[in-house]
């Protein structure tokens, strides 16, 4: 650096506009790399897919509607894990046995921390499965129910996991 009182030169002014300008350059770069390297900015694969199928799943929601099943689920932490079990019966409360059963934990804001859970049939018309080392925190509980003609019922609920 010069001395205290050294005149303010025209290549001291444009050094110090290279250094301002180089130092939030450098800054916004390293920025949008941390950014685009941690999330793509997708939430689905495809959304040109998601969209086309977007009439089917309403006429998917339509028929469950129309069925009157009911849905009861719980969430209970076991150790690091989770544990979920699911009822569903019919509009006159009968258990719903032989269905295949699957439970998505997803995380609201990282689809890659999603977490998959087969529920096997613990009793006629009760699901349960458990998954390990799930993070606390916000998630949607997403449960599929199908049988040999395809899903039948989906239910979506939040939940916060301590």
């Amino acid at each position: 650096m010069s001395p205290p009182g050294a005149p303010l030169t025209g290549r001291r002014v444009l050094m110090i506009g290279l250094l301002f300008f180089g130092t939030v350059a450098a800054a916004n770069a390293f920025l949008v790399t941390s950014a685009l390297r941690t999330w793509s900015g997708l939430d689905e694969k495809s959304p040109y897919h998601a969209g086309q199928v977007y009439n089917a799943e309403i006429r998917l929601a339509r028929a469950q509607a129309e069925r009157g099943w009911h849905f009861a689920a719980e969430v209970a932490r076991a150790g690091a894990g989770v544990a979920v079990t699911a009822r569903l019966s019919d509009r006159a409360e009968a258990p719903l046995p032989g269905l295949r059963v699957e439970a998505r934990l997803e995380r609201p804001t990282d689809k890659r921390q999603d977490v998959v859970l087969p529920l096997s049939e613990a009793r006629p018309g009760t699901y349960a499965g458990r998954a390990e080392a799930v993070l606390p925190g916000q998630w949607d509980l997403v449960v599929d129910a199908a049988d040999a003609t395809g899903r039948v019922f989906r239910r979506r609920s939040r939940l916060v996991l301590d």
